[in-house]
């Protein structure tokens, strides 16, 4: 026996194509709000990095800036601030970005590596426009015995991989140890769908 209160299926296209509307501009939103948000917080690690580094001192000999063992020491430690601020915020941002950014793990991992990056820029054109002057610059037109402080500065690259680093990793391990839980709320139409078969196959025709 055909139950006629059933009548055709509507095509998949049809029946998703609003609720994927809706998921897109959810993605947009969240995208942006990553990326908004590493922006934010990359200027604000600048401003602790200048906030929590010692400037070393130096004197002007002949046109040209020295420091002694103590202000190598300092300008090493600047480089180490950085790299430790950085990684510590970029594993605390992608962790939540990675826990509530949820709707595309594609689009959530492009935010965060554009943001990241984003962020360790911004981290470092904050900490260097705060703190002082490259002192070797103004060595050159100082008069020797000139004491000047140094500057705040990452001299090589690697270092400044630290933001986008400790960002990915912390989306990676919170996605590869939270993949059960995130897909059991996944396709709510499939798990209706499924309970509804399971009614109508369990309904004598």
């Amino acid at each position: 026996m055909v139950d006629a209160r059933v009548g055709p299926s509507p095509a998949p296209g049809e029946r998703l194509s609003p609720a994927r509307r809706g998921t897109g501009r959810v993605v947009v939103v969240q995208v942006l709000a990553v990326v908004a948000v590493f922006a934010a917080a990359g200027a604000g690690c600048g401003w602790l990095w200048h906030r929590l580094w010692h400037a070393p001192s130096g004197v002007v000999s002949q046109g040209q800036w020295f420091t002694d063992e103590t202000g190598l020491r300092d300008q090493f430690a600047g480089t180490g601030w950085y790299v430790a601020i950085a990684v510590v915020a970029g594993v605390v941002l992608g962790l939540v970005a990675a826990v509530v950014a949820d709707r595309s793990e594609i689009a959530t991992l492009a935010a965060v590596v554009v943001g990241s990056a984003l962020a360790g820029w911004l981290m470092l054109r904050v900490g260097v426009h705060l703190g002082p002057p490259d002192p070797d610059a103004l060595a050159r037109t100082s008069p020797d015995g000139t004491r000047l402080p140094g500057d705040l500065r990452v001299p090589q690259w690697p270092p400044r991989l630290a933001f986008p680093l400790g960002a990915v990793v912390a989306v990676t391990i919170t996605w590869f140890t939270t993949t059960g839980r995130r897909h059991a709320g996944d396709h709510p139409e499939f798990k209706e769908s499924l309970s509804s078969r399971r009614f109508d196959d369990g309904t004598p025709g």
